[in-house]
């Protein structure tokens, strides 16, 4: 027989001595990690302390030892995955000094058809059913979106300064194209859903060339 394995041929769980041990933030980082796919898997929340612990390999003890409840496992999920997934769009966007191109980069990167992107959306979508009954949630949800808002401001005024926008209320502009963004993602994210990533890119483009006045080069 091999050793560490019981006759069952399941593997016996290893000695004290021989289990890795990380520290507590190391070893929340990898929770919160291994919930993100399960969440956008199942649903914000369908998610139960024993899938999490089965998919990061440790003893719901574990998970409860470093979280306070599930509650919070959830709410880190989206924390995390909403600063994972902004703030590398957003220094992606910029040093180019073209303002035009800042800009439409980074809402074309709110759009991507690849696993992480999607994954992102569904976390969110969700997020906003627990935002719109939980005061807790819906705080958290309004500080991030007056940030958001505050960033498509400042980009709209920086490119009416320069003269390459035509804007005449940044702040409305911003009010906009957010609602824009989430009404899209709502409709290229969902199941069997009739626009495509693409698509929906592709709209959310166009209509901000066409609010702001920009003219293709």
């Amino acid at each position: 027989m091999a050793t560490g394995t019981r006759a069952t041929g399941r593997p016996r769980a290893k000695p004290e001595a021989e289990r890795l041990r990380h520290p507590t933030e190391v070893r929340r980082r990898l929770v919160i990690e291994s919930a993100r796919d399960l969440i956008a898997d199942k649903g914000l929340f369908n998610v139960k302390v024993r899938d999490i612990s089965e998919a990061c390999s440790v003893s719901p003890g574990t998970i409860v030892y470093h979280f306070r409840n599930l509650e919070e496992v959830l709410w880190e999920v989206v924390k995390a995955e909403t600063a994972d997934f902004y703030v590398p769009l957003q220094e992606s966007a910029k040093g180019s000094g073209d303002t035009v191109a800042e800009l439409l980069t980074f809402l074309s990167g709110l759009f991507k058809d690849d696993a992480d992107t999607r994954r992102h959306w569904l976390i969110w979508l969700d997020f906003w059913a627990a935002a719109a009954r939980e005061d807790s949630y819906g705080e958290w949800m309004n500080s991030h979106y007056e940030g958001w808002r505050l960033a498509l401001q400042e980009i709209a005024e920086r490119g009416v300064e320069q003269g390459v926008f035509a804007c005449e209320d940044p702040a409305a502009f911003a009010i906009e194209t957010a609602a824009l963004v989430d009404g899209l993602a709502a409709q290229c994210y969902s199941r069997r859903s009739r626009i495509s990533v693409a698509q929906a890119r592709e709209q959310l483009v166009r209509c901000v060339a066409k609010r702001l006045n920009i003219r293709s080069s």
